[in-house]
């Protein structure tokens, strides 16, 4: 939804500047060609070399900075807050290398924001006059908009390609699994609450608790394997690829059995209708790549 807007309200305030760049232009024939150069370039210099440096100064944080800055605080008081506070210090730890650092600084398109505020001035001062260098901030203000839209825009792959830059696989994994992690120590903290409300349900609390711990233990296992190998590659456990062998097999099987069923007429077709969306339902589950 947020993304929707935040496109919708980028598309108006291009619309604007559609409408507003010719009387903008004539405007500035009361500026000395120097003085535009001058704006211009200080504008786009100082825009383009604040990311990078913010960038830098955050690599150059304490990690208990990080915390605060970041959104790890806001778990502090949660019952899972202990594992996923964990989880953000681990994701946190490893330093921006000098090329990602130079393909964030080049990434986004800025100066929309500056854009819309500086629209908000308005056209006249109380006296009537003028307002002072209106039409010279709304130009440098689209001159950035337009070197890091169509500039950087255009040449931000062959730079990603130029530094070597590719996904990190085992990166994407690792976040995965720490977000999967975090999800089931949230579980099974309102299990604990749902044990408390409902005493006369316990046996299914405890039944549904095992599973969670299951996967837990799953998933915190895949954690200390990526952490260990500490590669971009993801390593192939020949267990886990066994495990999902053997689930295929066993829903083919399945699957098999239930025509049979339907072709010796013990079920009917609406009956298997169903139970086939439950298996193909199971089969989706099933990861086809990286855990």
């Amino acid at each position: 939804m947020w993304r929707l807007v935040d496109f919708l309200l980028e598309g108006f305030v291009f619309l604007l500047i559609g409408q507003q760049l010719p009387k903008v232009v004539q405007g500035l024939q009361q500026y000395a060609t120097a003085t535009i150069v001058i704006a211009v370039a200080v504008s786009v210099g100082v825009v383009l070399l604040l990311r990078p440096l913010w960038l830098v100064l955050n690599q150059l944080l304490p990690r208990w900075m990080h915390t605060r800055l970041g959104g790890a605080s806001e778990y502090d008081d949660d019952t899972a807050g202990s594992a996923r506070r964990a989880a953000w210090d681990a994701r946190n730890a490893r330093r921006l290398r000098g090329r990602e650092v130079v393909a964030l600084s080049w990434s986004g398109t800025r100066g929309v924001i500056s854009l819309a505020a500086i629209f908000t001035l308005p056209v006249v001062t109380d006296s009537g006059a003028p307002f002072p260098d209106r039409d010279l901030l709304l130009f440098c203000a689209f001159v950035v908009v337009l070197v890091t839209l169509v500039g950087q825009g255009l040449t931000f792959a062959p730079l990603v390609r130029a530094l070597g830059l590719r996904a990190d696989e085992a990166d994407q994994v690792r976040v995965r699994n720490e977000a999967r992690s975090a999800s089931v120590e949230a579980a099974l903290a309102r299990l604990e609450e749902v044990a408390a409300e409902e005493p006369e349900h316990a046996g299914a609390v405890e039944s549904m608790r095992a599973q969670l711990h299951s996967r837990l233990i799953r998933y915190r296992g895949r954690l200390d394997l990526l952490q260990a190998a500490d590669v971009s590659e993801v390593p192939v456990s020949p267990e886990y690829e066994a495990a999902l062998r053997i689930r295929r097999a066993a829903i083919d099987a399945q699957r098999e059995e239930l025509l049979r069923w339907r072709d010796a007429g013990q079920l009917p077709d609406e009956g298997l209708r169903v139970l086939e969306r439950e298996l193909d339902l199971e089969e989706l589950r099933l990861p086809t790549r990286s855990p």
